[in-house]
């Protein structure tokens, strides 16, 4: 069970054109005594992890950082932050390890410059590589933030991206679909016809290919699409948002490996059943064959998905 704190835009020096954590979220900067009770709220339950979301948690001051980690120092527990990777220093590193940091999450977004520059990102593919490398030599555990149909982003380059990634070792990610949200650059961009969001049929059909590449590298992904709480999707002006995003793109994914690869019978659970035929796998011409065999667990998978990558449209 990971406790989530959210500090919105707490420590970020730049404004993406994509993002309003408020619109996106909802939530606003909790005050020391909120964030108490939070943990007190909690306290009966059995906490594995606490992780400080929606900011640059190493974009505040040091003073600042150390104040959240004392917290909830007490809970004695592994702690994960989300940042960017211009806002790590050795310094940083050096407090988060002594706090019992395990895990930062870097929005990465993108490995192209043109695509870093375009969104307002303010760092460069430089410093996606440097932060990578230098959390790993400190034995962090990185989970690498990725979105697609960002302004000037491609099919291609997002699976480009995630193949640079993936050979500098990053194996943990979370992938979401460039959302347009109320007061926003994007969203003005958007009205003056300069950008274009993906149809969620477009983006499902890149996510399952980045789906299929990751897990054929024995890598992970803790999340595909953005969570919207659902007083907050009033907010979203344009883009593919489906409350179900992931399981739509778990079973585009599974129906790249049945039609690519000609598969006649699948294994799986019952409660895994919708990936195979539901979200448009309806008419999938297999023979269902329901045991304990956690297809999405198996080795199979892994050969499985590569080998349906290698046969898709991809040609990078």
């Amino acid at each position: 069970m990971i406790l989530p704190i959210f500090l919105p835009n707490a420590g970020c020096k730049k404004r993406c054109v994509f993002c309003n954590q408020y619109s996106m979220t909802g939530e606003k900067m909790p005050s020391k005594k909120e964030i108490l009770n939070t943990i007190q709220k909690y306290s009966n339950f059995s906490i594995d992890e606490v992780a400080f979301y929606g900011g640059t948690f190493t974009g505040l001051s040091l003073e600042k950082q150390l104040e959240f980690l004392e917290l909830v120092k007490y809970l004695n527990v592994p702690i994960r932050i989300s940042t960017r990777p211009d806002e790590i220093t050795e310094e940083n590193l050096g407090i988060l390890k002594r706090y019992n940091v395990k895990t930062i999450e870097i929005g990465i977004q993108s490995m192209f410059n043109d695509v870093l520059d375009a969104s307002n990102r303010g760092h460069t593919v430089k410093d996606n590589e440097r932060s990578i490398r230098l959390l790993m030599e400190r034995n962090f555990k990185v989970s690498a933030h990725l979105m697609i149909g960002l302004p000037k982003d491609s099919k291609e380059k997002s699976i480009l991206s995630l193949m640079k990634l993936l050979k500098l070792g990053v194996n943990i990610f979370r992938i979401h679909p460039t959302l347009i949200f109320k007061n926003t650059e994007l969203e003005k961009m958007y009205e003056r016809k300069l950008y274009t969001p993906l149809t969620l049929k477009e983006a499902l059909d890149i996510s399952s290919e980045m789906l299929l590449l990751i897990y054929s590298n024995n890598a992970n992904v803790i999340r595909m699409g953005y969570f919207v709480p659902e007083h907050s999707r009033n907010q979203i002006v344009a883009g593919p948002y489906h409350p179900s995003f992931g399981d739509m793109v778990k079973a585009k994914a599974i129906y790249k490996i049945i039609t690519r690869l000609n598969i006649k019978k699948v294994h799986f659970p019952k409660k895994y059943e919708s990936w195979f035929f539901s979200y448009g796998n309806k008419q999938l011409n297999v023979e269902k064959i329901r045991d304990n065999i956690l297809l999405f667990d198996d080795m199979d998978l892994a050969r499985a998905s590569f080998y349906a990558f290698r046969k898709g449209q991809f040609n990078g």
